[in-house]
């Protein structure tokens, strides 16, 4: 076994980060919005230009780009910060936001049939390619730790024509799991986090792990199909 890879990223990828994100995600927007404005770090994404570039020395690197979808995947599925307000749950069916870093359309849909809380979103980044993430929230629990919603979700991520048009080699990505969302009092009011652990199955055979704690650390390990190890260790908050 060859580790291939072993990152410790400083800070998050995306920004603002923290308490200033979760205003920007939760405060005066729809169920739909926050699931939009939450996936809104796709510069996360961007590495996978280098990391799948058909001209690459060396070839593509298929299992780092597993390990970086899976950060974003995860990022894109929670939010970190105090002064959390609940999202309005509305009528609206479907919503469009962009992210502001890197112009990527994101689109948000509901999918529940009425009594369930279901959605799914899309984001298309140019140059690179496309991902979906779906979930469906199970309900609420209330424990010591706060109140608790999981969810489990579905996440991929592709190469889409523009990718390939601006030198990208095919590859797919997926992550299967629950996240839970936990609302938890403090003395400076409620703090929102996130807990949970994803599946990961890239196209090239790659398998792994992604596992975050409620602190905002989240372990990405990736075993590629020859046997070489890739680590990556990033904050959320």
């Amino acid at each position: 076994m060859v580790i291939r890879l072993d990152e410790q990223v400083p800070r998050p990828a995306f920004s603002p980060s923290g308490d200033k994100r979760a205003a920007y995600e939760t405060h005066g927007t729809s169920f739909l919005q926050y699931l939009a404005r939450r996936a809104a770090k796709s510069r996360i994404l961007l590495p996978l230009r280098d990391l799948l570039a058909v001209k690459r020395r060396g070839g593509p690197e298929y299992a780092a780009a597993l390990a970086c979808f899976a950060y974003y995947a995860v990022a894109a599925a929670t939010t970190y910060g105090k002064g959390y307000r609940q999202p309005e749950f509305t009528q609206e069916r479907r919503v469009e936001e962009r992210d502001r870093q890197t112009g990527a359309l994101i689109t948000a849909r509901s999918a529940g049939d009425g009594r369930s809380i279901a959605a799914e979103v899309d984001l298309s980044l140019p140059e690179i390619g496309q991902f979906r993430g779906s979930e469906r929230i199970l309900g609420t629990t209330v424990g010591l730790r706060g109140l608790g919603m999981a969810a489990p979700s579905t996440f991929s991520f592709a190469i889409d024509e523009s990718g390939h048009r601006a030198g990208l080699a095919a590859w797919w990505g997926e992550g299967r799991g629950t996240i839970t969302t936990e609302l938890a009092p403090s003395l400076r009011g409620t703090t929102i986090r996130a807990y949970g652990e994803l599946a990961l199955t890239g196209s090239d055979g790659s398998r792994g792990r992604a596992t975050l704690n409620r602190d905002g650390r989240l372990e990405v390990e990736v075993t590629g199909p020859t046997g070489d190890l890739y680590r990556l260790n990033a904050p959320l908050k």
